[in-house]
């Protein structure tokens, strides 16, 4: 007669490994929260980087105005740079056509602002914004988290860590 050896856990062992498991996702859940956040952030950074670029370059390449602008619906320009916004060329007559791109955002997560002269930014067939000068930014624990600073020639620059801190005031709401 073979005796069978049995492998399991005691009650024991098992609500010892159950305690030390609680204890490392305790101290690992906040960090990956906070790591979750950051790329979204950098996701968000890049993705207006992205729509500031095509927006001028389809500016100069077609010869004629483009518009940034932000968007509640998807359709029309708003002030509200939160909920995503549209990339609209301009006809002739100077009213805008429908959307050539439209990017969506949740607000659950990070809102985006814009903080310049006009609600919207439009590109010339040069490539320059007239009056348009301002900045992009994300608020996160009452702090700008990153800036983008755009100036009358089209071009961006990301702010640095002392002009975020000389900007924070923005995000007190």
């Amino acid at each position: 007669m073979q005796t069978r050896t049995q492998w399991g856990l005691t009650l024991i062992e098992m609500l010892v490994f159950m305690a030390i498991l609680a204890i490392i996702l305790q101290v690992a859940l906040p960090a990956w929260q906070d790591f979750i956040m950051k790329n979204r952030s950098q996701a968000l950074q890049h993705s207006i980087e992205r729509a500031v670029q095509l927006s001028r370059s389809q500016a100069v390449i077609s010869k004629t105005n483009v518009e940034l602008c932000g968007s509640q619906d998807q359709h029309t320009c708003s002030n509200d740079w939160s909920d995503g916004w549209v990339i609209r060329v301009q006809s002739l007559n100077g009213q805008p056509e429908q959307p050539s791109h439209v990017h969506t955002l949740d607000r659950r997560h990070l809102q985006l602002q814009w903080a310049g002269f006009r609600p919207k930014i439009v590109f010339n067939a040069n490539g320059y914004s007239s009056s348009s000068n301002g900045r992009f930014f994300v608020c996160r624990d009452g702090k700008i988290d990153w800036q983008l600073i755009l100036n009358r020639q089209g071009r961006l620059r990301r702010g640095q860590l002392q002009e975020n801190r000389e900007q924070d005031h923005r995000c007190a709401a």
